[in-house]
């Protein structure tokens, strides 16, 4: 199997017309205001407990959560490796270089929101810091991921252009690390904070919450600025 130049990461933890819209949005399982929707409120929610861009097990869990309960939706958190194109001859992986295969684990992978006909990543507005240690001459704009399970290359060496991309699920690892996240108190209060202050589908998004904490520090939790602007 042959790579082209790529960016390795390890992860611990003009306005279209009506018609071309239309065309797009049927690819989509959310409108891309939803999504950044949700990618704000869990990225607000998180990002002060240290780098939203290696946060991606709390995007997916959060992600899968909304999906489920706001929008009806029945998906769920999948870890594994993780490969997309960014630019031609510029693939980017999650997980670890096996010498010529993407390796990955408890302590390399990547998490993102799986329903039975897409893949979703609310983490993908943060790819550029993501992957900030460890590539330079590349910048990744703050673009949208929902693809089809359809569209999904047929394997790494298929990774041409921007966009394509590749999944490797687990469902071990993803069980293993659900039931990691979900033992731990700090993660399980995290969840319910998004989803309080995600509110209801169809109700107004409120752009900050305050929080406070047994200790009787009082927080200020505001929506951050990064949002999607296009789409892989």
């Amino acid at each position: 199997m042959r790579f082209a130049p790529t960016l390795h990461l390890t992860i611990y933890g003009t306005k279209p017309t009506p018609v071309t819209y239309k065309a797009v949005m049927s690819n989509f399982l959310l409108p891309m205001s939803d999504f950044n929707r949700i990618h704000q409120v869990i990225h607000g929610t998180i990002k002060d407990e240290g780098s939203a861009g290696k946060g991606c097990t709390l995007f997916a869990c959060i992600g899968a959560l909304i999906l489920n309960k706001h929008y009806k939706i029945p998906a769920r958190a999948v870890a594994g490796g993780f490969a997309m194109c960014v630019e031609p001859e510029k693939n980017m992986f999650f997980g670890r270089d096996g010498g010529g295969t993407v390796e990955f684990d408890e302590d390399g992978f990547h998490m993102w929101v799986q329903t039975k006909t897409h893949i979703v990543d609310f983490m993908s507005p943060l790819y550029e810091e993501a992957f900030q240690d460890v590539q330079q001459d590349v910048v990744i704009p703050r673009r949208m991921f929902q693809k089809r399970l359809a569209d999904e290359a047929p394997s790494l060496d298929a990774l041409n252009k921007a966009g394509d991309f590749y999944s490797m699920p687990d469902p071990d690892l993803s069980e293993r690390l659900i039931d990691r996240i979900l033992k731990r108190p700090l993660n399980t209060d995290i969840i319910q904070i998004a989803d309080t202050w995600f509110g209801t589908r169809r109700g107004k998004q409120r752009p900050a919450l305050t929080i406070g904490s047994n200790d009787g520090i009082v927080r200020e939790l505001r929506l951050p600025n990064t949002l999607a602007r296009g789409s892989w």
